[in-house]
């Protein structure tokens, strides 16, 4: 049956460190004790959309050593094919430095290691990747030339295509044009329209500034003040579900696994939605990136008891 979701990104231990706020530079200041997590948005998505009930393939590549080790055993042991993870024999897995506030904030300092020599060339050498594919999912942890050639083999497959554009670089119309739902948060939005946000009445025109550049649908992530979805027929405002925030890390990585999944299930845009809406207020409740993501049950009781 063709409904397995491909996810194409990283992966990085994450290095978390709870401050009492974000310091200045040049300034010292005491943190709680270190903690360990595998992390990288390509993963975070991976496992978010495996823990949700979906069929998953993930293609990301690791280096040789001890992260790049526990890291393959960890994902093997979750279920996703081993063959597709990949090992770089000169560079280290990639590391990501997270500094966390009491708020649920974060500042977020990646070091891609072997994420960045991620290839389009490894791409080309795993033909067997695509078997089975309907939906297909990346950031921009990776090279923009991998990135791309998975959006237009995906395009060629006759696969959905979802992208999370983040970390937020240029686009150009050609990369855009092969996205079916482009996916970023307030700050990427702004930052591919060239629009500035001064209100939520600029959203209708920075979403429509990326569909006349080729994307499908967008939808714009917005926090604790919920989405915003428009494409050429439908333009949908959704509140988010009002929960307490500890760790907004791995919120918009839980937020693209669900509605990856809620596609690939072919729920109505509007229900998937709803679902990605609610799996992303789950993830903020938990610290840490991977350990924060909600498995299926949860999000189905809490889409039952949450209004």
């Amino acid at each position: 049956m063709r409904n397995r979701i491909l996810v194409l990104g990283s992966s990085n231990i994450d290095l978390i460190l709870r401050v009492p706020r974000f310091h200045n530079p040049g300034e010292t200041i005491t943190g709680d004790n270190l903690v360990t997590a595998f992390g990288g948005k390509g993963a975070n998505q991976a496992i978010a959309a495996k823990r949700l009930g979906g069929e998953v393939t993930f293609l990301t590549k690791l280096g040789v050593d001890s992260f790049g080790e526990s890291y393959r055993e960890y994902l093997t042991d979750a279920g996703l094919p081993p063959r597709f993870l990949l090992q770089d024999e000169k560079l280290p897995s990639g590391v990501a430095i997270i500094e966390l506030v009491p708020r649920g904030e974060n500042r977020i300092i990646v070091s891609p290691g072997a994420n960045g020599s991620f290839s389009t060339r490894d791409l080309q050498k795993h033909p067997g990747v695509w078997r089975g594919i309907k939906v297909f999912v990346a950031q921009m942890e990776t090279p923009l030339d991998t990135v791309t050639k998975g959006l237009l083999l995906a395009r060629k497959k006759g696969c959905l295509t979802i992208l999370n554009p983040s970390p937020a670089i240029p686009l150009p119309p050609k990369v855009l044009s092969l996205v079916d739902f482009m996916v970023p948060n307030e700050w990427e939005a702004q930052s591919l329209s060239g629009i500035k946000m001064k209100g939520k009445k600029d959203l209708p025109r920075i979403a429509q500034k990326l569909l006349g550049r080729g994307v499908k649908n967008v939808v714009i992530t917005l926090g604790a003040q919920g989405l915003y979805f428009k494409n050429r027929n439908e333009e949908i405002w959704m509140d988010a579900f009002r929960v307490k925030a500890v760790d907004t890390t791995a919120a918009g990585d839980a937020f693209m696994a669900a509605l990856a999944c809620g596609l690939a299930a072919e729920k109505s845009i509007r229900e998937a939605l709803k679902m990605a809406n609610a799996a992303g207020a789950l993830a903020a409740t938990r610290l840490g990136a991977q350990p924060s993501l909600p498995n299926q049950p949860e999000l189905e009781r809490f889409l039952e008891r949450t209004p």
